[in-house]
């Protein structure tokens, strides 16, 4: 991988910690976990593009996001299969994501996703891939500009 200049690449304050999504076998097995940490889950969102379920949780200023796979196939289920329930990826919030894709891609990183797609809440994500991420799945997030 290259060496990237971050504070010069990336600027100041662009990139922080969006959320920790986790994959469970069922949000409301999982959920009563989370509120008895004193977490109150939000309003849960059916992604079919992605096969997926998901609700999320406030944690300061970043979120849980729990992931319940929508079909017994697909890259979810295979994941939940093979891993078992946890840590699924970390979500990077940018302020620029075609920016910091392009700048991840020249570094050396293995991009799931050429290009943004459509996110939860009007968002826009791309993956980098795990094998070139030290074993972790990020999601670089662009959050709607208000």
């Amino acid at each position: 991988m290259g060496k990237v200049n971050r504070s010069e690449e990336w600027g100041d304050g662009m990139v922080r910690l969006a959320h920790l999504g986790v994959i469970v076998r069922g949000l409301d097995a999982a959920e009563p976990f989370y509120t008895a940490l004193g977490l109150s889950p939000g309003r849960r969102i059916s992604l079919d593009r992605e096969g997926v379920r998901v609700t999320f949780l406030q944690v300061a200023s970043a979120e849980i996001e729990l992931l319940e796979p929508a079909t017994r196939e697909g890259p979810l289920s295979r994941f939940l299969a093979t891993r078992g329930e946890g840590i699924h990826h970390v979500a990077i919030a940018v302020d620029d994501i075609e920016r910091a894709l392009a700048i991840a891609i020249a570094s050396g990183m293995r991009a799931i996703d050429q290009t943004p797609r459509p996110g939860a809440h009007g968002t826009r994500v791309a993956f980098l891939h795990p094998a070139s991420a030290h074993g972790v799945l990020f999601e670089l997030i662009e959050h709607p500009r208000a």
